[in-house]
């Protein structure tokens, strides 16, 4: 998918998710989910420590530039670390915003998988999306080096 698509994406999630809460339809989140996740997408790929191999490597030694690319959300362990994109959010991005962008992905498993929200406000997941978009459009979503580093 062309880098430009993520942002389009991401706004037509968010506009049915809107559409969705305003009918009172759970299925909000899974949009609200997926309108976060095109923008972290968008993120990790311009992001321009996935250009400098120093750099990045002092964020943890395993990260190559190709990562940019991932699309699973959830990174797999075994003889060789594999990353997904909740995995470089909370190591690029920092505690708080995976925070938020782990909330989002939690209540769409809810709804998808699970016996739904359960009383969770989709106006709270919404707020919970507008912080990353606006993080997103302040250029917050750039990695500041080592010091945005969690220990897995």
């Amino acid at each position: 998918m062309d880098v430009a698509k993520h942002l389009e994406r991401a706004e037509r999630h968010k506009v049915v998710g809107d559409a969705l809460a305003e009918a009172g339809d759970e299925w909000a989140a899974v949009c609200y989910f997926y309108a976060a996740y095109h923008l972290m997408r968008h993120a990790l790929r311009t992001d321009p420590i996935f250009d400098d191999p120093t750099r990045l490597a002092a964020v943890s030694p395993d990260l190559a530039p190709e990562l940019r690319e991932v699309a699973r959300h959830q990174g797999r362990r075994g003889a060789t670390r594999e990353y997904g994109v909740n995995d470089l959010v909370r190591l690029l991005y920092g505690n708080e915003t995976a925070k938020v962008y782990g909330r989002l992905h939690y209540a769409s498993i809810a709804v998808r998988y699970e016996d739904g929200l359960r009383g969770k406000p989709l106006g709270q997941l919404r707020e919970e999306l507008d912080t990353i978009r606006l993080a997103h459009a302040q250029g917050q979503l750039k990695c500041q080096g080592a010091a945005a580093r969690l220990e897995p």
